[in-house]
């Protein structure tokens, strides 16, 4: 086992379990002492389960060993959490934003590096659509199967899913981009009733997107979280500084 101090969390995919697999929860940390990112996975329960909240500051011990076929270099297998020192004051999340955003690629820099975990920067304007497949399709059957797991398991599991649409720049052009959104907290406040999280994501002043991939796909990245810099100007100077990396 190895222990990482200094973690803070940023993402969590919505929580999700198989036949064989128990329901857990995707969580993404970043990792001040080596300025990267680590995976792992948070058994999960409604009842008794303390989730980790983002933002939250913790050391975590973890292993390399019982991936199965998980060879991802930010992949680790979880053991345990250490100890919490509750959410980060914004004073210390600006900072925190700055060393997040300095590590932007783009996704063909990610693949080709061999990276699970990374960023998206999108323009302003990007829309989040509700998808229903149609009864019947292939889609809407391996959907449906997700869901007759989970329920068995007493989970929620949604009949839709979100994509999030838009633009952003990639080696200084204008491309376009459509992306599967599986943030935990999205899908929890609308399972809960709470609030309506699409409109909320609307207000952020500055949104950008924690991407990560599968282990069975590795050069599609979805996106498991969406954080909101301080200001601008920091989105901007992390993409000029990969911009002057472009050929």
């Amino acid at each position: 086992m190895q222990v990482f101090e200094n973690c803070i969390c940023i993402a969590q995919a919505r929580v999700i379990a198989g036949n064989r697999k128990q329901p857990h929860v995707c969580t993404i940390a970043f990792h001040e002492d080596s300025n990267s990112f680590l995976r792992f996975c948070l058994p999960f329960d409604y009842r008794t389960s303390r989730l980790l909240r983002r933002w939250e500051f913790f050391s975590v011990e973890c292993s390399k060993e019982n991936l199965e076929n998980d060879n991802r270099l930010e992949s680790w297998y979880f053991g345990q959490v250490i100890s919490t020192s509750g959410v980060l004051p914004r004073s210390r999340q600006s900072a925190i934003h700055r060393r997040i955003l300095s590590c932007y690629k783009y996704e063909s820099e990610l693949n080709e590096d061999r990276l699970s975990i990374g960023l998206m920067i999108p323009e302003p304007g990007f829309q989040i659509e509700k998808i229903t497949h149609a009864p019947g399709s292939q889609k809407w059957e391996k959907e449906n199967h997700k869901m007759t797991v989970m329920r068995k398991k007493g989970l929620w599991y949604p009949s839709f899913d979100l994509r999030v649409k838009g633009h952003r720049l990639v080696d200084g052009q204008r491309k376009t981009f459509d992306k599967k959104l599986i943030a935990w907290d999205v899908f929890e406040a609308i399972r809960s009733g709470r609030s309506d999280p699409i409109e909320s994501i609307k207000k952020y002043r500055n949104p950008y997107f924690i991407i990560g991939n599968l282990v069975t796909i590795r050069n599609a990245f979805m996106i498991v979280g969406v954080l909101s810099a301080p200001d601008r100007a920091i989105e901007e100077n992390a993409i000029h500084n990969q911009l002057r990396l472009v050929p």
